[in-house]
């Protein structure tokens, strides 16, 4: 059977959130790491309120309205959300990780689209900018999206709480609904609707620059 137009930009979407795809997702823990070496999250359900809290009211939010008003955005405009996304960057390392993951994508999908690479740093405009050039549509890249930002931390709650597998498992089906919602409301947000309110994910993203033993880069 010959693929069609709508697998093949389905393959493309499943690749690039896949692990396997480089761009060094894996290295980030978003702060997340200082959170648990201090004992603020300790069992899956702080795990889990945590991841919430980011996607609902933290950076998991701004990401989504970030692509959301990159999406179809014109090159000039896309470029002025891109260095308001580095500017919305709370610490050095979270700078870090959006432009390094960002740069990074923009490389690896040139290579899998076969489209020429993007000149934008901040990963939710690069990876906005690759869906809409691949004709992936808005709201799965969103849900994509989000739901990429969600599993990486449960993974670095696995690891460093550490969880069990099926709790983990057990938090990203439960995060299901909240990713759904919030991806559903980034689709007709605009810049205006931009905001953040974890305030202790900012504080421990700042504090993991100087921690003194760690595991990731932020």
């Amino acid at each position: 059977m010959a693929t069609t137009i709508e697998s093949t930009r389905l393959l493309q979407l499943m690749a690039i959130m896949s692990p396997a795809f480089p761009i060094g997702g894996f290295a980030y823990s978003h702060g997340f790491e200082l959170a648990i070496d201090e004992g603020m999250v300790k069992t899956p359900e702080n795990v889990q309120a945590w991841i919430e809290s980011l996607v609902k009211h933290g950076s998991g939010w701004n990401d989504a309205v970030l692509f959301s008003t990159s999406y179809a955005a014109q090159d000039t405009v896309r470029l002025e959300i891109d260095e308001l996304a580095l500017a919305l960057a709370a610490s050095r390392e979270r700078a870090l990780e959006t432009s390094d993951l960002g740069q990074s994508l923009a490389r690896s999908a040139a290579v899998l689209t076969a489209l020429e690479p993007l000149k934008l740093k901040a990963y939710p405009v690069v990876f906005a900018a690759t869906c809409a050039a691949a004709g992936i549509a808005k709201l799965s890249g969103l849900l994509a999206l989000l739901q990429a930002f969600s599993n990486n931390l449960v993974s670095v709650g696995v690891r460093l709480v550490p969880l069990g597998q099926t709790a983990g498992l057990e938090i990203m089906r439960d995060l299901m609904p909240v990713i759904s919602a919030t991806a559903s409301r980034a689709m007709l947000a605009t810049l205006d609707d931009l905001g953040s309110a974890a305030f202790l994910s900012d504080i421990a993203a700042m504090k993991h620059e100087i921690q003194y033993s760690r595991v990731f880069r932020s």
